[in-house]
């Protein structure tokens, strides 16, 4: 069976099922998110759009976060706070968390308890001062703080760092407005990650395409795990197909072979949009459903006692 990246939903089930104390997983930080309302709409630049998809992606961050399927959007869900994040240990009351402990980071151990309120990054470009204690001057200087320092991932580089601040910068002050996760959005969502990777292949930048490309991958692991059950066996070999696409395109980027990339990644769009009935019929049967989600919740360890 192929081997899907860890998920980079708002949190990843078998992550946090893994890596994360009991009580950590809640039905509603997992079934609703504020509709995301990004200034300019969907249309949005390249580094906006790759900014978008490693805000989603726990292969940002590093140590425990990544392990347990954590992103960026498990903390700020469209740029939202999240009040139904809770870790046991680490937060005193949802919605607050201590990022100075060493299960994050050894490096950033302050020896105290002290969570904090989680921020929303919605108007963030127009603030002067980022950050809880104020420290961070700039945006950018503010994203790797909270990547290096408080998570313990490795540095990011300049294009990843544009690409975030870039994302966070569309994300304008509004009202929190739920919206249900629905399969159907993020095979949306994969779509628009698609179409960011077009640009590294067209430039036929081989690492940056590898690099995307491992991120969308993670995008259809999300997916994949929400597809539990032994009569959803279809439509969990239709998204590994997918992702194995994915890692051969990027193997086709590696060899220079850059014609054949782009038309599996044509191939693959077009698949994406028009998913076969098999996938796009086992919503209501995987834990996209609320309902079979409280169900699994109810069994596992990781889940909100």
């Amino acid at each position: 069976m192929l081997s899907i990246p860890a998920a980079a939903g708002a949190q990843s089930l078998s992550g946090a099922r893994e890596w994360l104390p009991p009580g950590s997983l809640s039905l509603d930080a997992l079934s609703l998110h504020p509709e995301e309302m990004q200034g300019g709409g969907v249309q949005q630049s390249f580094y906006a759009e790759y900014g978008r998809l490693a805000f989603r992606s726990p292969m940002v961050l590093g140590g425990t976060a990544s392990k347990a399927g954590l992103s960026c959007q498990a903390c700020h869900p469209n740029g939202f706070a999240n009040e139904d994040f809770f870790i046991p240990g680490l937060s005193d009351a949802h919605g607050r968390i201590d990022v100075t402990q060493a299960f994050w980071n050894n490096r950033g151990e302050n020896h105290r308890n002290d969570p904090l309120t989680i921020p929303s990054l919605r108007g963030v470009k127009s603030k002067d001062r980022l950050g809880h204690d104020r420290r961070s001057a700039s945006l950018r200087e503010f994203t790797r703080r909270v990547i290096v320092t408080e998570f313990g991932g490795n540095e990011p580089n300049p294009t990843l760092l544009d690409a975030l601040v870039a994302y966070q910068e569309t994300l304008q002050p509004a009202t929190v407005v739920d919206r249900p996760v629905t399969m159907a959005g993020d095979l949306a969502d994969i779509g628009r990650h698609l179409n960011t990777l077009a640009v590294p292949l067209a430039e036929e930048n081989a690492a940056l395409s590898g690099t995307i490309a491992t991120m969308v991958r993670g995008q259809l692991g999300f997916i994949h795990e929400r597809l539990d059950g032994d009569d959803l066996a279809a439509a969990r070999d239709i998204v590994e197909g997918w992702s194995r696409g994915l890692e051969e395109i990027a193997g086709l980027a590696v060899e220079g072979k850059w014609r054949p990339a782009r038309d599996r990644l044509a191939a693959l769009h077009e698949a994406v949009a028009a998913p076969p009935a098999a996938l796009a019929n086992a919503g209501p049967r995987s834990l996209y459903n609320p309902v079979r989600l409280k169900a699994w919740l109810a069994r596992s360890p990781a889940a909100t006692q």
